[in-house]
Order: C-alpha cells, then sequence, then structure tokens
C-alpha cells in the first residue's frame, strides 16, 4: 500500500465529506479519524461547497442524492474554482445501478466508492485517490452520459425559473401589503397616547392584512382596542392570484401574538384571517412583523407621554430650585415651597408640618385661603391623624373623600374650610422623616399616580433645601454660640476672684438661653454640702430664701447630675422628682435647667436657671452652649483657687522668710545673752562673795544684816538666771543620764517663777511619789518642758490655771500640762507641730519650738500627744520611756 500523505504539522491529509445522512458522517468520521486523518463534514451541498472553500482539502467524499443541490451540481461547481482543479472528488454513494458510476464519472468526479462501505479497505480507497488515483469513463461512453446529465440541469434550470417566477409575484404582492401597512402607520402620532393612537391605527393595519378582526389589550395601561373588517369585502391572502378561489375549502384561523420590546412585554394583538389551504403559514411571517411595529408604536406612545410629564416635572423642580435657592432662612424656604406646590397640582391649600420631638409637630408653612391655626403645634402619634398615618407608613397618603375619612382629626377646621380631597407626602431628609407636606382641595378630587410623583419629586427636592436652611441655621448658631463662648470665656477670664467670676457666668448663661434669674452654687470647705454664692435677677422678696437655701450631697438632684454627668432640663419642671431643691422652691417657674460644674469627674458646683412666666422648650445646641459655659466657669474657677492657692503661699513663704529672720535674730541674741552672762558671772561672784564675807562679820543684831541678806538673795537669784541662760544657749551633745522627773519639772517652773512670767498664771504641780529614774539629757528635756509651759502663759494673757501632772503608765511616765487656755482650733490642731507654724504675731515666734520639742521628745523614744477643746483648754501630754534603747539618738530625725 502507497505511504500516506503527511501535511507539515505532522498529521495525516484534511478529507472533506459531504453527507446528509448523520450516521454516515459518524462511521466515517469515526473510520479515518482512527487512521490518523483529520474530517470536515457538511449536511447539504452549500454548505459543502462554503467548507471546501474554507478548509481547502486534501480529497472530498461526496454524497450524490443532497437535498436542495444535488452531488452532480456540486461537484461542477467544486470543480469550477481554479484551486480545485487538482483535488479528488469521490462519489461515496448507494447508487448501485447500471450507469450511476458512469453518471458520477462525467459530472466531474474522480472516483467512485460504493455504499455501504468496507470498513477493512475503506481508508486503502481513499489513500489510493490521495496519491493520484483517477477513474474515467471511456470516450465511447461519454456521450450517452453527458446528454442525460445536460438533460437533467435544463429540467432543474426550467423549474428553478418557474420558482422565481412565483416568488416575484409574491413579493409584488407583499410589496403591496406593506405599502398599506406603511401608509396605515406613516401619520400615527405618538403625542396622541396609546389608546388614541391605537383607535388610529388598528382600522387601517386590519384592511392591510385583510383581517376579519383585530384588537390590542395592554393591561399596564388598562388600554383595550378592537376593530372589525368589512365582511363584505373579499377576503385577501398573499396566494391570491394563484389560482385558488374561495371556496368552501377556505378556513379561519387565530393568531395571539404578543407586543414585546426589549424583551418587556407590553400586551397582546389578536387577527382572525380567512384563507385558503397552505396560505396560514405566509401570513403567519406577515403578522410576525407588524406586532413588533405595534409595540413600538405603543411603547412610543408611552415614553412620549413619560417625556411630556418628566419635563413638566423638570420645569416643576427648576422652579423649584430657583425659588427655594433664592433663601436660606426655614421659614422662607418652606413658605415659597408650599405656594408652589399649591400652583402646580392646583391645590386650595397646603401645609407643611415638622416634627420637633417625637410625636410633637409644628406647623410651619400653609399656602392658600384658609384659617390659620391659633396654636402652631401638634401632637400627633404614630398612626395618629394624616400626619401620624404619614410618619408611620413613610408611603403617601390619597383620600378622595375627605369628609368621611376616619383619620381627619381637624374635622372641623376642614368641615368650616369645605375641603374635600387630600394627598399627603412625607419629608424625608437623609434617610430619616422629619415631617409632613399635606395638599389640600375644596373639590374632589382622584389624585392620579403622576400628580402624587410630581409632589413627591417637588418634596424631594424641598428636602434637600431644608437640610440646606438648616444647615445655615445651624452655622449661625453655632457662629453665635463660638462669638458667645468667647464673650463669656473674656468676662470670666478677666477676673479671678471667685465671687465675679460666678456672677459673669450666671448672667451669660441667663441672657443666652432666654431665662429670667439664676443661680450659682459651689461646693463648701466642708465638702458636706453645696450653697448656692451668687444670683442673677433674682427678686428682692426671696434674696434672703435663696441665700439661705443649700443642698446636701444626697439631694436628688445631686444624685441625678451625677448620674447624668450633664445638664437635667425640664420644660415643665414642676413635674419632675428633683424639683423639690430648696433653691427651686423658692420661686414659682415653669422651666428650669440645672447645669453641673465638673472639675476631673468631680461635681464642684452648677447653675440653676429659672424661666418664671413662660414655658421653654429646651434645643440640644442650647444645652451643648449651657455645657461650654460651664466649662468655661470650671476652669475659671479652677483658676481662681490656684491663684488663692498661691497668695496663701506667697503670705505663708512671707512669714516664714520673717521667723526665719527672727530665729536668726534670736540665735545671734541668745550667743551675745551667753558672752554676757559670762560677764556677769565674775561681778556677780565679788558681790556674793564681800556680801558673804561683810554678814559673817557683823552681830547678829545688826540691823545691816537684812540688808545684805536681801543683796545675796537677789544676786543668787540673778546667778541663777545666768546659770539658766547659758545652759539654754549651749550647743552640746545628746547625753542622756538617769533622772528624776519632778525634780526636772521643779527646777524649770523655778526658773519660770524666777523670770516673774507667772504672775497672773496659778501654777499647780500633781507630781506622782516615787517615780522611777527615766534615761534622758536632762536640759534638752528642760528646754522641751520650758517651750510648752511657755506657750500655755502665752495663750493665758488675761491669766489662767496650769496645772502640771506626773504619772506611771508602766513601763513610761508621762507628763501632762493641762492649761484653762481659750484652745486650739480643730483646723489647725494637726500642723501645730509643723516647722515654722505659728499662731502667734509676725517676729514674736519662730514656729520652731513645737517641732524641736517633738524632735527631742522622740529622740528619747517618747511622744507628744495633745488634746484641746475651744473655750476650755488645752493638754500637752510627753510620754517618756523609763530606758532609753537607742543606740545613737543623734541620728534621729524629728517627724515634722
Amino acid at each position: 500500500m502507497p505511504a500516506p500523505i503527511i501535511r507539515r504539522d505532522g498529521k495525516k491529509a484534511k478529507i472533506l465529506y459531504i453527507e446528509d445522512n448523520p450516521e454516515n458522517r459518524m462511521l466515517v468520521r469515526a473510520i479515518m479519524e482512527a487512521d490518523g486523518y483529520t474530517i470536515v463534514d457538511a449536511e447539504d451541498g452549500l454548505s459543502g461547497i462554503e467548507a471546501a472553500v474554507r478548509e481547502e482539502p486534501a480529497l472530498i467524499l461526496l454524497d450524490v442524492n443532497l437535498p436542495g443541490i444535488d452531488g452532480y451540481e456540486v461537484v461542477a461547481v467544486i470543480k469550477s474554482f481554479p484551486a480545485f482543479a487538482n483535488t479528488p472528488v469521490v462519489a461515496l454513494t448507494a447508487y448501485a445501478m447500471e450507469g450511476d458510476r458512469q453518471r458520477t464519472l462525467v459530472a466531474g468526479c474522480d472516483g467512485y466508492i460504493q455504499k455501504p462501505i468496507d470498513v477493512d479497505t475503506f481508508p486503502r480507497q481513499v489513500e489510493e485517490f490521495l496519491h493520484g488515483k483517477r477513474e474515467q469513463v471511456e470516450e465511447r461512453e461519454q456521450g450517452v452520459y453527458l446528454r442525460e446529465l445536460n438533460q437533467r440541469l435544463v429540467y432543474r434550470l426550467v423549474n428553478q425559473v418557474e420558482e422565481l417566477k412565483r416568488l416575484n409575484q409574491h413579493f409584488v404582492r407583499r410589496a403591496t401589503q406593506l405599502a398599506d401597512l406603511h401608509r396605515a402607520v406613516q401619520d400615527i402620532t405618538s403625542e396622541v397616547g396609546a389608546r388614541a393612537m391605537l383607535e388610529q391605527l388598528l382600522p387601517a393595519l386590519s384592511k392591510a392584512l385583510g383581517t376579519r378582526s383585530l384588537s390590542v389589550e395592554l393591561p399596564d395601561a388598562d388600554v383595550k382596542v378592537a376593530v372589525t373588517g368589512d365582511e363584505t369585502e373579499r377576503p385577501r391572502s398573499v396566494l391570491a392570484g394563484t389560482g385558488l378561489a374561495t371556496g368552501e375549502n377556505w378556513t379561519e384561523a387565530d393568531w395571539t401574538l404578543a407586543l414585546t420590546v426589549r424583551g418587556r412585554p407590553l400586551g397582546v394583538m389578536t387577527a382572525r384571517h380567512t384563507l385558503p389551504p397552505g396560505a396560514k403559514a405566509d401570513e403567519e411571517q406577515l403578522l410576525n412583523i407588524v406586532p413588533n411595529q405595534v409595540a413600538i408604536a405603543v411603547e412610543s406612545a408611552r415614553l412620549f407621554h413619560g417625556v411630556a410629564q418628566r419635563a413638566a416635572e423638570q420645569q416643576s423642580l427648576v422652579e423649584a430650585g430657583h425659588l427655594l435657592a433664592s433663601t436660606l432662612r426655614l421659614a422662607d424656604v418652606l413658605q415659597r415651597f408650599t405656594e408652589l406646590v399649591r400652583s402646580r397640582i392646583n391645590l386650595d391649600v397646603v401645609r407643611i408640618w415638622l416634627e420637633e420631638s417625637p410625636g410633637e409637630y409644628r406647623l410651619h408653612a400653609q399656602a392658600g385661603l384658609a384659617e390659620q391655626p391659633g396654636n402652631r403645634r401638634g401632637r400627633f402619634e404614630p398612626g395618629q391623624g394624616i400626619v401620624g398615618w404619614v410618619m408611620e407608613h413613610l408611603t403617601p397618603l390619597v383620600i378622595a373623600d375627605l369628609p368621611v375619612d376616619p383619620r381627619l382629626k381637624e374635622r372641623q377646621w376642614a368641615q368650616a374650610e369645605g375641603l374635600m380631597s387630600l394627598v399627603a407626602v412625607p419629608l424625608v431628609l437623609e434617610n430619616a422623616p422629619v415631617g409632613v407636606l399635606v395638599g389640600l382641595s375644596r373639590q374632589r378630587r382622584e389624585f392620579g399616580a403622576d400628580e402624587v410623583a410630581l409632589v413627591q419629586a417637588l418634596v424631594t427636592s424641598a428636602a434637600v433645601a431644608i437640610r440646606n436652611a438648616r444647615l445655615y441655621e445651624e452655622t449661625q448658631r453655632r457662629l453665635q454660640y463660638n462669638e458667645t463662648l468667647v464673650s463669656v470665656s473674656q468676662a470670666i477670664g478677666s477676673t479671678l476672684d471667685l465671687t465675679e467670676i460666678l456672677r459673669r457666668a450666671t448672667r451669660e448663661m441667663v441672657r443666652t438661653l432666654g431665662g429670667d434669674m439664676g443661680v450659682a452654687w459651689l461646693l463648701a470647705p466642708d465638702r458636706a454640702r453645696f450653697v448656692p454664692l451668687v444670683g442673677y435677677r433674682i427678686p428682692k422678696a426671696i434674696l434672703g430664701a435663696t441665700a439661705a437655701s443649700s443642698l446636701k450631697l444626697d439631694d436628688p438632684v445631686v444624685t441625678a447630675l451625677r448620674a447624668a454627668k450633664g445638664p437635667i432640663a425640664a420644660s415643665d419642671s414642676q413635674a419632675e422628682a428633683w424639683s423639690g431643691m430648696a433653691a427651686s422652691q423658692v420661686v414659682e417657674h415653669k422651666s428650669m435647667l440645672i447645669q453641673p460644674i465638673f472639675w476631673k469627674d468631680e461635681l464642684i458646683g452648677g447653675f440653676s436657671i429659672l424661666w418664671l412666666a413662660d414655658t421653654h422648650r429646651f434645643a440640644a445646641e442650647e444645652l451643648r452652649l449651657a455645657e461650654g459655659i460651664a466649662l468655661q466657669g470650671a476652669l475659671a474657677i479652677e483658676n481662681s483657687r490656684l491663684f488663692e492657692g498661691v497668695k496663701q503661699q506667697m503670705a505663708e513663704l512671707k512669714q516664714t522668710q520673717a521667723q526665719l529672720v527672727q530665729s536668726t535674730k534670736l540665735a545671734a541674741i541668745g550667743e551675745l545673752a551667753a558672752n554676757i552672762a559670762h560677764e556677769i558671772n565674775n561681778p556677780l561672784t565679788t558681790v556674793l562673795g564681800f556680801a558673804s564675807f561683810i554678814a559673817e562679820r557683823l552681830a547678829p543684831d545688826d540691823p545691816t544684816r537684812e540688808e545684805l541678806g536681801l543683796i545675796q538673795e537677789e544676786a543668787s537669784r540673778a546667778r541663777d538666771i545666768v546659770r539658766d541662760l547659758l545652759q539654754f544657749s549651749r550647743q552640746r551633745d545628746f547625753m542622756p543620764e538617769p533622772a528624776d522627773v519632778n525634780t526636772v519639772l521643779e527646777q524649770v517652773v523655778g526658773m519660770v517663777r524666777r523670770q516673774g512670767v507667772l504672775n497672773a498664771v496659778a501654777v499647780t504641780e500633781a507630781h506622782a511619789e516615787d517615780l522611777p529614774m527615766v534615761e534622758m539629757d536632762v536640759p534638752r528635756i528642760k528646754q522641751v518642758f520650758l517651750n510648752i509651759i511657755n506657750n500655755a502663759v502665752y495663750a493665758m494673757k488675761v491669766g489662767g490655771s496650769l496645772t502640771i501632772r506626773t504619772t506611771l503608765d508602766g513601763g513610761k511616765v508621762r507628763v501632762a500640762f493641762e492649761d484653762t487656755g481659750p484652745g486650739i482650733p480643730a483646723e489647725i490642731l494637726g500642723r501645730i507641730f509643723d516647722p515654722f507654724f505659728t499662731t502667734k504675731p509676725e517676729v514674736s515666734g519662730t514656729g520652731l519650738g513645737l517641732s524641736v520639742s517633738l524632735g527631742i521628745v522622740q529622740s528619747h523614744g517618747g511622744t507628744i500627744d495633745v488634746q484641746s477643746e475651744l473655750g476650755k483648754g488645752t493638754t500637752f501630754t510627753v510620754t517618756l520611756p523609763i530606758t532609753h534603747d537607742r543606740d545613737d539618738p543623734d541620728e534621729v530625725t524629728p517627724k515634722l
């Protein structure tokens, strides 16, 4: 067997198989593809010719008996192309009669293979033709078969000419019908609307189509138009003139055709025909064209109506835009809008209700000749009345018979005005309902969907204008509030006096909020209650009552303020539980605002603003402004307190500086006194020595002995004073030793007596007997006792008593100094041991006595306790351990 033909891509040759039988095509494909060939098939002659031109196969297998164009004509056409002159065309046919092979070869085929094929030999047969095998008819036989083939072609040509003539007549008649259809629709205009357009179109359309009846139904538009043909007129058909006369074999046919535009159904068209046999399919083909044209006409009418409506809406919206953009005042915006809606929708009265708070509405605008309500506020619960219903459902409401509708709340007013119909639309701003537009007519009207849609479009435009107006008013309010806060800041920031700060802040808050009076209250120094400090516009009759009223920390209003962390306000203040506060009961009022003052999350005060005559409705902006003023006040209050603290610290610093100077002076005086004492000791020694010497030489009855005894006594007293002064001023180390506390006290009291400071004070000594010896540094303990006694004597300037007691308490000795002075106030009792703290006038005390005394006692391991009661006296108790167990008392630092 010859080698197969291989293409450049490595595959075997491409074969075109023209066969109308799918099973045969499938069989040949399976056989040849299994052998490596590429198969392209076609199911008729025309598609086979197209495939041959497109694919350029190496070999063509051709069935002779094909629909439409048979194999003889196909091979003639293919061979007429120069490109296929050498391409083998092999007839693969079931024609096996005598002469069939010769006819295919004479027609132009290069080979002949008879069906059914032999699957084993078929690939080899194809391979032979690919390698150049060609079959031919002997010349002496060709003439007979050529004449037969020509005769066949002539007959087919005649039949095609007759078919062309019949088709030409059909096209002429069809053109006449199309011309009639064109004349039927050319004068149709979309401006008349769908119904009028169909009433004008269908009669001419029925006549052009020759229908007995023709109807169009549009459910969405609620339109149905039907026409009936002329019964006397002979039925028309595209087959008329073909020799078929009207007779009993003519039948009626009905068609129901859908009217659609871009896949959207509009309705249906129904047509009835009387047709001759075989004409139904032809008429149906024409009728399939008509519904599309009718649907387009209907859609055009609908679109024109929509465009006209949109144009009217656009004009209204443009006008609305001009009107609403001409002002930014909310009242003007709403009033102009109601006038526009009234004129565009031809209404008698238009109202706009805006929601102020849940269930509370205010009539902001009304257009038309109708009585204006005296009270422009109204309450509509959800679903209650026209306004409440629209706000609840958020859909337009149309009422044709308004007087009998149960939802009408203002029935008496509507009857008096003769209002019969209503349309209401919600005002929606940023997806939230803010109010309702209500339009009313004195004529009974069925508001159409177009009118409602126009109102909705206008309302949408108005909502934007309302938002802009509100933003403008909000901006103006914020600007005003900012100016107010700046003014308040300047007013209360220009002073540091606490009372003046609160007075100015109260004044600005009352003026800004439009209140009648105001009170500022602050936390008392004892932090147990709130007291009123200043007021603004307080009636003179209640000045005393306001100043005397105060708030306890557990008062309901204080609890409410702490829980709210912000202002509490009530338009009807008498209905609130916290309105019973004493400050608010001194005067009758309608509304009240209590603005707390917080500093670092602590309630330190507040403002009470009252409205006495009228009820006040609080806006969120007002509450924010009140909080801003309170914050400014809190800052000013804290600044004032800090300033007072600085002033006090500066005063204490000056006092401390003076005391330090005084301490320095006293130290210098002490050093000077020590030097002087040393110098005085010498003459005192001489005086005492000579006085004793002379006394020894005088007779016992000598009268001068009394004078010499007085000289010796006074000189001894001066010597003791000098010795005590030296011991007090001497700097020495801590040297504890066992000593008797009673003896030390007697020595200190004796020294004080010798100084003459106890002349107005009665000193009582109550010493316990058999006290154990106490280990102490005697000079330093004397300094402690002396300082406590001097303080007691200083406190009892007009006289009194000082009782000194010693007791044994376990392993400790207690020394109590009880005076009958005025006592020490509780607020300074905790500071008496602080360094440099003194209640004595400047330069008369250093404020170091008790602080140093406490350090000395603590160095001995003891304590100093004090108890005092105003008007009765003070008791200082020094407690010393019997045995001192500290290793290095000098390292003890006094507790300051």
